[in-house]
């Protein structure tokens, strides 16, 4: 609980907005919150799979800028790369609210927000922004994780190279008016979904499961997550 609050007194004393909201910047000011970033990490020298969702820079807008800036996202240090001057490598981390929309066909919409973490401790993450609503809004968080070689224990074994691993993609939400200053993270295991959906929750598991619904289903959970805003 002590930790709990330290980190929500950190974070408003710092001046950082728990639920993200559009921030107001221009080139210099984002060049000002940046910091360069070194892609010839010797600690990712010859690992196999990428630490980036696509390494293809795209075309992105950033915030309010007007300007379009080359961006990817390393999912595995939770940064936003872009090129400064179509050369120089960037970065933007998650403490500083920002919103980033990718320009080409995907059109897909990046935040940064606040979570709580598998420790109980508030945490600022980029994640990306599936839909909004009247009642509420649903975002993903794109999970990948570096595993160090292992050399191998013994002749009958072969030594296992070091890689980028993907991980299961999470689910938040941020209800409308809740009063909470972090988004939900909308739990797979139906014992913790019994609590999240409260005294709803019969009629909740009662109707995903007569439509044939999954909660890891991003289509499908978007329905169970409509049933539920309309009925509460």
């Amino acid at each position: 609980m002590k930790s709990f609050c330290y980190t929500l007194l950190f974070l408003v004393l710092t001046g950082i907005s728990l639920k993200a909201q559009n921030l107001q910047v221009d080139d210099t000011s984002l060049y000002e919150v940046s910091f360069f970033v070194d892609v010839n990490n010797p600690k990712y020298k010859n690992v196999e799979g990428s630490k980036y969702i696509d390494e293809t820079f795209v075309p992105a807008k950033i915030n309010n800028l007007n300007k379009l800036y080359p961006v990817r996202f390393d999912v595995v240090n939770n940064v936003m790369e872009f090129k400064e001057n179509n050369q120089e490598i960037r970065g933007v981390s998650p403490t500083r609210d920002h919103r980033i929309v990718l320009s080409n066909r995907t059109k897909t919409v990046f935040v940064s927000n606040t979570i709580m973490n598998e420790a109980g401790n508030l945490q600022r993450v980029f994640l990306e922004e599936i839909l909004v609503k009247k009642a509420y809004t649903l975002y993903t968080r794109k999970r990948k994780q570096f595993q160090a070689a292992k050399p191998a224990k013994s002749g009958y074994e072969s030594a296992i190279p070091a890689a980028f691993k993907e991980q299961n993609d999470s689910y938040y939400i941020d209800f409308v008016n809740d009063n909470i200053e972090h988004l939900l993270q909308i739990p797979k295991s139906k014992k913790k979904l019994k609590t999240f959906f409260g005294a709803l929750s019969p009629e909740v598991i009662k109707f995903a499961k007569k439509e044939g619904l999954k909660f890891d289903s991003q289509e499908d959970l978007i329905k169970i997550m409509d049933y539920y805003t309309e009925n509460r």
